[in-house]
């Protein structure tokens, strides 16, 4: 099927965070100003996303509380295992509305107040809120800019997952917003410095399927079984294919104790369901 990426639709009377946003802040901008705030698109869903939730509208769907389908698991899984080569099994799927608020709770599952977060700077804004909101400290780890591109010091990632008040380091992969989408190297070798001074990786992959020709994206928790028992792994359907404003994330989770600990924070915080909505448009 063929897709249009010509259509540009204007969002300003839809309630757009962007759009809105921008003009709440500065109401005299001209129209033709351009918000490079939220990162969504001007671009209709695939049609096989629009087609689809509207059948299953009409086809008797009731929209109250709902939790995960057989059929939304195979979902999940399949795109993994196609995309990324990455073997899934459903119950190490935990759903949220969205991996920002993930990030809060996964926090708090696996650290204290007062605990370090690393994260490799600069980095997305939200990490930091999730670090600093819930009390604990945000422990910079600066990517090295050596005048080709960033890289990881890792000299430096080693002194401080060795320092135990470090618990946890958020990791972004692809990085935003400088663009890396590490080698399989170098996701080894982060990987062995934190499980060597045990520190749990949060790996935000949820711009793992838009990647330039000639790099490939590797799933830090693909590359064995051990690396797996670390890592939580925060995908989306929302970059991939426009849908974040229907709250839809899978943070995968193979080691069950972290699961455990993860879902029982989701429970005290609310946020443990996404809408009926989220989970066709994800399916489809």
């Amino acid at each position: 099927m063929r897709y249009d990426f010509t259509t540009v639709v204007n969002r300003h009377a839809q309630g757009s965070e962007k759009w809105a946003g921008m003009k709440k802040r500065v109401p005299d901008l001209p129209n033709d100003i351009i918000p490079f705030s939220v990162a969504d698109m001007e671009f209709l869903p695939a049609p096989e996303i629009t087609d689809g939730l509207i059948d299953y509208l009409r086809g008797g769907a009731v929209l109250g509380y709902t939790v995960p389908t057989e059929s939304y698991v195979q979902a999940v899984t399949g795109w993994m295992a196609l995309r990324h080569g990455w073997r899934v099994e459903g119950d190490s799927i935990c759903v949220s509305n969205g991996i920002i608020p993930a990030l809060f709770d996964l926090v708090k599952a696996y650290t204290q107040p007062g605990d370090g977060v690393i994260l490799m700077t600069p980095v997305y804004y939200p990490f930091y809120n999730a670090v600093t909101a819930n009390g604990r400290t945000v422990v910079e780890c600066p990517l090295v800019n050596d005048g080709t591109g960033y890289r990881i010091d890792y000299n430096l990632l080693a002194r401080l997952t060795a320092q135990a008040k470090n618990k946890l380091l958020i990791f972004c992969s692809p990085h935003n917003p400088v663009g890396r989408v590490w080698s399989e190297h170098e996701l080894r070798e982060v990987a062995d410095v934190c499980i060597r001074n045990n520190v749990v990786i949060v790996s935000d992959e949820i711009h793992h399927d838009l990647i330039m020709p000639g790099h490939r994206h590797t799933v830090i928790a693909s590359l064995s079984d051990e690396i797996a028992q670390h890592v939580i792994t925060c995908t989306a359907p929302s970059k991939t294919f426009n849908l974040a404003g229907m709250l839809a994330s899978n943070i995968i989770i193979k080691n069950p104790a972290l699961r455990e600990a993860y879902r029982t924070e989701q429970y005290r915080s609310g946020f443990d369901c996404m809408g009926a909505l989220g989970y066709k448009a994800c399916e489809l």
